[in-house]
């Protein structure tokens, strides 16, 4: 039979300025189709699979039409993918509608759907239309009768409306695919840049590289679609490098630097991609590892370590089976802000311990002055902090603690020596000029600023709780209280100590003095945590005199002879 009348806007009336040439869209599965066309027109349809020949009649009342003599015709509709009559014989009409599947490059089944497009009774002649279908007129008269009645361009205008509802559901499912796409890139990005965020919030001087790349494996391992992300921190000198990892470890923990090695020396120095091509070479030796990356963490000129990540794992929204640019430039991003972390972690480091040494020097330095305070600063600052640390002082008080016990006297550089060494008591001319080295040791120091946490200390640990101390004779909680606590422990190191017209005071002496003059001289609250960690001072005190070596001249005491 030929092909009667394509469904074209020529048999339509006109809709806009769109053309109703109804076109096969990617639809949703066919049996929705066929389900649609069913409730639609209240008619037999059956779908046609091409590359087999069968018909699927379903439910229904199926006129058994002998199709085989349309498949060439009905290819050609699947080709043209417009809905098209392949036989119109009053009063019978059958409607070809190409079905697209997603993933198939060309259609490969019609839903097939039978009409009677004229009333019939008894006594119509349908002999025309039975012999064009291969069927007895009377087998096609019976079932005729029991059909509704569709006018040609009805089955026209309601099958186009049927087919664009189908494309828009279709083009809707497409859109919500690619929105659904589009999401997972922006959540994966967001989760990218986030975990830069992260790591960025962490790059402070004063946290611990070793610690950063810690997390920041563990923050890898939430990001990358992999089944492991590892990092190999190198070791010092001879020391063998560390391995972190997140995630299953797709080799045995031992196994790890002879794997990394076996990669390649070219991994030592720059990226490299591992994929699927390499890993099976019979060369590598590592079945359980599919693909890696692996990317350098560059300290400067020095490599800190290496991040890698092994065995891509497929996540929703993407596709790829591999690692591509994505995962190895968020890897190098991350390995680059480790290691300039860790390289200004490295410097700032380097300098903090030159500070450190020229702050001991200064120490050094003040307890040259006078031999007989020799080690002083030191166990005062020792004092401080265990005294700090009872109070429930924060690290960083600890530590600005710590700094203001060994520069406490640093004035007394400005202290005239004959006054300083004088192995006698003074008098209230000398005193008054030794009296001054709170405010001299301030202004040696306040244009230093890596110092300025210590100046309160150096200018007020010789303030008194009531207000009789020097030099601006501060009263109570008006004194720093970093000077509070070094004013204690200043106190306890100064009166044990022996000095060339006295010996060192006995310690219970310098108990009673204590509990006396608590809330007079010094900070009831530090009195009180001094008594709590007194047998601690007493004992790091005791053992600093006796290893400490210092050069003490023998100077006669004119008092005393």
């Amino acid at each position: 039979m030929q092909l009667t009348q394509a469904i074209t806007s020529e048999t339509l009336p006109a809709t806009g300025t769109e053309t109703l040439a109804v076109r096969a869209a990617r639809l949703p599965a066919p049996s929705e189709l066929v389900d649609r066309l069913r409730r639609a027109f209240d008619v037999p349809v059956a779908v046609l699979d091409l590359t087999t020949g069968k018909l699927d009649r379903g439910l229904g009342d199926w006129l058994a039409i002998d199709h085989s003599s349309w498949l060439g015709l009905l290819e050609e509709v699947a080709r043209r993918g417009r809905a098209e009559f392949v036989e119109d014989c009053a009063p019978l009409a059958v409607l070809a509608v190409p079905i697209h599947a997603d993933g198939e490059e060309w259609c490969t089944r019609l839903a097939l759907a039978t009409f009677v497009t004229e009333p019939v009774d008894a006594t119509t002649d349908v002999s025309a239309a039975a012999y064009a279908v291969r069927l007895h007129s009377d087998v096609l008269l019976r079932w005729a009768m029991r059909q509704p009645v569709w006018p040609t361009r009805a089955i026209a205008a309601l099958g186009q409306n049927l087919i664009d509802l189908s494309a828009a559901q279709s083009q809707n499912q497409k859109l919500k695919h690619q929105l659904t796409n589009v999401s997972q890139h922006l959540l994966q990005t967001f989760d990218e840049l986030n975990l830069l965020h992260r790591i960025n919030e962490r790059l402070s001087l004063t946290s611990d590289a070793d610690q950063l790349i810690d997390l920041a494996v563990e923050w890898l391992g939430d990001v990358l679609p992999a089944e492991c992300v590892l990092a190999c921190i190198a070791g010092e000198a001879n020391d063998e490098p560390d391995w972190i990892y997140t995630g299953r470890c797709p080799v045995p923990a031992g196994d790890l630097p002879a794997m990394f090695e076996h990669i390649g020396p070219e991994a030592r120095e720059q990226t490299v991609l591992l994929d699927r091509d390499m890993t099976a070479s019979p060369t590598w030796r590592y079945a359980t590892v599919r693909e890696a990356i692996s990317v350098p963490i560059r300290a400067g000129s020095d490599i800190a370590g290496w991040l890698l990540a092994v065995n891509h794992c497929p996540t929703v929204g993407r596709e790829t089976k591999e690692f591509g640019t994505l995962e190895t430039s968020l890897l190098s991003s991350v390995a680059a802000m480790l290691g300039m972390h860790t390289g200004n972690v490295r410097q700032y480091k380097a300098q903090t311990n030159f500070f450190e040494s020229v702050v001991r020097a200064f120490s050094s330095a003040i307890d040259a002055k006078d031999p007989y305070t020799c080690g002083h600063s030191e166990r005062v600052a020792r004092i401080s902090v265990l005294l700090a640390k009872q109070l429930k002082c924060s690290h960083e008080e600890v530590t600005s603690i710590y700094w203001a016990g060994l520069l406490h006297d640093i004035g007394k550089i400005g202290v005239d020596d004959q006054v300083l060494r004088k192995p006698s008591a003074l008098t209230p001319k000398e005193f008054e000029h030794i009296k001054r080295h709170p405010e001299l040791g301030y202004h040696i120091l306040k244009g230093v600023r890596q110092l300025e946490h210590v100046l309160p200390v150096v200018l007020h640990h010789h303030e008194a709780w009531d207000g009789s101390g020097y030099p601006a004779r501060l009263r109570g909680e008006a004194i720093p209280w970093h000077a509070r606590i070094v004013a204690v422990a200043d106190s306890f190191d100064a009166m044990t100590s022996d000095r060339p017209y006295r010996a060192g005071m006995p310690h219970e002496k310098l108990d009673d003095i204590f509990r006396s003059e608590s809330g007079r001289q010094w900070d009831p609250r530090v009195i009180e945590a001094f008594f709590v960690v007194r047998d601690e001072i007493r004992q790091v005190v005791e053992i600093d005199r006796q290893t400490r070596v210092c050069i003490v001249p023998r100077v006669a005491n004119p008092a005393v002879e």
